[in-house]
This record gives C-alpha cells, sequence and structure tokens, in this order.
C-alpha cells in the first residue's frame, strides 16, 4: 500500500513512472505470487523495459512482438524489450515497432548491464528534456534514437568492465 499511494502521488504530480521488470530465474518459483504486483506496476508505468530474460521467466515467451502483444499492450503501450548484443525494440503508443541496433562490444561481464540501461535512459530524457507530456503525445523515431543510443551506450560500457558500472571516462563524457 505504501509503495501504491508513493506510485499515485508521483503520477498525480507529473513524474514519469518508468518500471523495469528484472524478474530473475532464481525467483521462478515466486512468479505466481507476484503476478498482483507485476500487474499492478504495469499498470502504474509510463515505459516498461524487459529483457528476454525477463519475460522467458515470468511468461515463458521469448519474442519481443509476444511479450508486448500478449502480456505489456494492454496495461502500459511503451515498452522497450532488451536482449543481450541483439537489438533493442521499442513499441509505443500502439503503432511504432522499431529496432535499434546494440553497439558492438567485447563483454567482460553482463552483471549491471541492465541497470545502466536504465540509467543511461534516464539521462538522456534529463538532457533531452523528454516530459510526460511528450510521451503522451508519442515520442519521433528520433527522440527513442536519442534515448535508446544513450541506454545501450550506457550498458556496453559497463558490460566492457569487471566493476559492474560505466567506467569514470565514460561518466565525464556523458556529465549532464
Amino acid at each position: 500500500p505504501q509503495v501504491q499511494g508513493l506510485l499515485e502521488y508521483a503520477k498525480s504530480h507529473g513524474a514519469i513512472i518508468y518500471y523495469d521488470v528484472n524478474f530473475r530465474p532464481s525467483h521462478r518459483g515466486d512468479v505466481m505470487r507476484a503476478t498482483p504486483n507485476l500487474i499492478e506496476n504495469l499498470e502504474f508505468a509510463d515505459i516498461v523495459r524487459g529483457s528476454r530474460d525477463d519475460f522467458n521467466v515470468v511468461y515463458k515467451i521469448d519474442d519481443a512482438d509476444k511479450a508486448y502483444n500478449a502480456e505489456i499492450s494492454f496495461y502500459c503501450k511503451r515498452f522497450i524489450y532488451t536482449d543481450g548484443e541483439n537489438p533493442t525494440v521499442v513499441f509505443s503508443d500502439g503503432h511504432m515497432r522499431k529496432e535499434y541496433a546494440t553497439p558492438k562490444t567485447e563483454t567482460v561481464s553482463t552483471i549491471g548491464a541492465g541497470d545502466n540501461f536504465n540509467a543511461g535512459l534516464i539521462c538522456a530524457m534529463l538532457r533531452h528534456d523528454i516530459r510526460r507530456a511528450d510521451l503522451e503525445r508519442g515520442l519521433t523515431d528520433g527522440e527513442w534514437a536519442k534515448l535508446i543510443e544513450s541506454a545501450t551506450a550506457f550498458s556496453a560500457d559497463c558490460c566492457a568492465g569487471i566493476y559492474n558500472y560505466v567506467s569514470e571516462e565514460f561518466g565525464e563524457k556523458h556529465r549532464l
């Protein structure tokens, strides 16, 4: 109830609710118990992001289109599907589906890749002044491209090292 109250307050004051599904295989046995919370989170979200692994665990789906059409679109119209080195797929407002290439990276570790993807997306939203009204009118392909380019760059830089976050040099180049 406290989280729900916080989300309602945030949304009523113009916050963008970004929900990362982040459901790991070690919690596979908790899917049924967590489903009501998952659905509630999807309903609050302005943007949902999930990885192929997340949707494989929660819904036994390993395809972006199936995940969006069967499980996400009813609750949220903006969906970002990540799949490691494969293209990131974005669905927006029921009419846009676009794939964005992932930067080639010499991967050392994937720990932190999703969190850094999220940080890169949020950084780009701040940098390009993306607001709730922009989401509601529908982002252009160019706006989505800027967001995903930043998100995948953050994720790729994280994967290139062993520390689970972006390098100091990368951070300096992307300082707001």
